[in-house]
């Protein structure tokens, strides 16, 4: 196989890109508290509702008005530090302040096919394959899964989908979960993996999504259960909630932030109120409603400027965030996928969002996943993480010594300073991204970025073997769960 590329990076401070002013975010921050306290959210999961009694909400039936006292209380108590483990440690995700970390989003149900470029429904086979491919790439630093499997029931997806993506890669895995009796499963698996209870509480190597709340201001009964137990588990949650302005929010982009915000305060709390200290990163995706059909759009300008902006909301409480960017409304990877992925991803990634999905090898709204994006996308990524590196100024990086060496009329071609420095400093993409003259690209074939990219994909998949589980483990997980896994 090729050479393995290596990116800028994972972990890199941003918080350079600030849409919102200081006195802006203070201004949300107090919209919030009073939708809490004025509104309220709706709630008709029974423990949720006896959590925030006991906790001194005013509770009328299934509304629920939170004082700011409460609010204050569960932020403070949430840790503004989450590791999100890898099976090797090398990969282990440290989220906290603005540093930035980036990768796949999940559950798309259809696959555009690596061979035919024709839509087909997503399978079990595409969940291990993917996180080959995602393995092999330096510049996605996590492995969300990216599909819903069509080839397994509700009841198993949790065991099966975990099973194959830890077995496939030794970054950190998440996903949503759809039982409690799944959360159990994986749990228990992934303690057998990590070799006990606390050694996985200490590093998680898997981390589950909750679509906990249904904009706007509605908490998700059965999806509430499920993010309660996660709680219990101590694993890492997510707090994900996706409000449309102008259909699930107000249209205004201010109001739609100021909504977002009080939702994801509202889960934070209840979080800290099942068990206190609770890892939780606040998952706020703000996004936009096509007013001419009402359909979601996920390449817009004003998702990777509202995704930035909730972002200084999490710095303002100092929490983890995850959010989104690098989206399409293409089918294909064409050029407006390119356009589109870019604009948000390095708005988003500049702001210093802890944890950036749906940002590789998503395309159509987020419901079509393909394999060759994974290769297109681990680029831009490597791009946005460059940027992220910004730019040093040291006495090293100045140069005065090299450009006094060199002098007028000289060149650096050669000069130390370039050997030094020419490998780091300028971010190189690899094969995908055509950089040669006319005549040696046409000698080459003339080919395409898509064609390149799928290629490299077909390549990796022949070649690229992730590390294994331990032989005695995968018998032991094989056993246990013989009667739900799909193999």
């Amino acid at each position: 196989m090729a050479k393995k590329h290596r990116g800028p990076g994972k972990g890199l401070v941003g918080g350079k890109y600030k849409p919102l002013t200081d006195g802006d975010v203070k201004r949300i921050h107090e919209a919030s508290l009073a939708i809490l306290a004025r509104t309220g959210v709706q709630v008709e999961q029974p423990e949720a509702l006896r959590l925030f009694t006991e906790a001194g909400a005013d509770v009328d039936g299934n509304r629920v008005r939170l004082p700011r006292s409460i609010i204050e209380d569960g932020v403070d108590k949430a840790p503004s530090r989450v590791v999100l483990a890898g099976r090797d440690p090398d990969n282990d995700l440290i989220l906290e302040d603005a540093r930035v970390h980036i990768g796949t989003g999940g559950a798309a149900l259809q696959v555009l096919d690596l061979e035919t470029s024709e839509i087909r429904k997503a399978v079990l086979r595409d969940v291990a394959l993917m996180a080959r491919i995602v393995d092999a790439l330096d510049n996605i630093h996590f492995y969300l899964l990216p599909v819903y499997p069509t080839d397994t029931s509700k009841e198993n997806v949790d065991i099966n989908s975990y099973y194959i993506g830890l077995a496939n890669t030794t970054k950190h895995v998440q996903s949503g979960v759809y039982t409690v009796q799944g959360i159990r499963d994986v749990v228990e698996m992934c303690e057998h993996i990590m070799g006990g209870a606390e050694p996985l509480r200490e590093r998680p190597i898997v981390s589950f999504i909750t679509c906990w709340l249904v904009s706007p201001l509605k908490f998700a009964t059965d999806v509430t259960t499920l993010l309660i137990e996660t709680c219990r588990q101590r694993i890492p949650v997510v707090l994900s909630a996706a409000p449309m302005a102008g259909s699930t929010a107000p249209v205004t982009l201010a109001g739609m932030l100021a909504q977002l915000n009080a939702e994801q305060l509202a889960g934070l709390t209840l979080t800290q109120l099942v068990q206190p200290g609770c890892p939780v990163l606040i998952g706020p995706i703000p996004a936009t409603a096509d007013m001419r059909s009402g359909k979601y759009l996920a390449g817009t300008v004003e998702l990777g400027l509202c995704n930035a902006a909730i972002t200084q909301m999490a710095h303002f409480y100092e929490v983890p965030i995850y959010n989104s960017a690098g989206m399409t409304e293409a089918k294909i990877p064409d050029i407006q996928a390119g356009m589109e992925k870019a604009q948000s991803l390095i708005q988003v990634a500049l702001a210093g969002a802890n944890f950036i999905h749906h940002a590789a090898g998503m395309l159509e709204d987020m419901s079509t996943i393909a394999y060759e994006q994974f290769v297109i996308d681990n680029d831009l990524l490597g791009m946005a993480m460059r940027a992220v590196r910004g730019i040093e100024v040291s006495d090293e990086t100045l140069a005065l010594d090299a450009i006094d060496r060199v002098g007028p009329g000289g060149h650096y071609l050669v000069d130390e300073h370039t050997l030094r420095y020419m490998r780091t400093e300028h971010y190189y993409p690899s094969a995908v991204f055509d950089r040669q003259g006319r005549e040696m690209w046409e000698e080459a074939g003339a080919t395409d970025a898509w064609t390149r990219a799928k290629e490299i994909a077909r390549r990796i998949l022949a070649e690229h073997r992730p590390e294994l589980l331990d032989p005695q483990v995968d018998e032991w997980i094989r056993g246990r769960f013989a009667s739900s896994l799909v193999l």
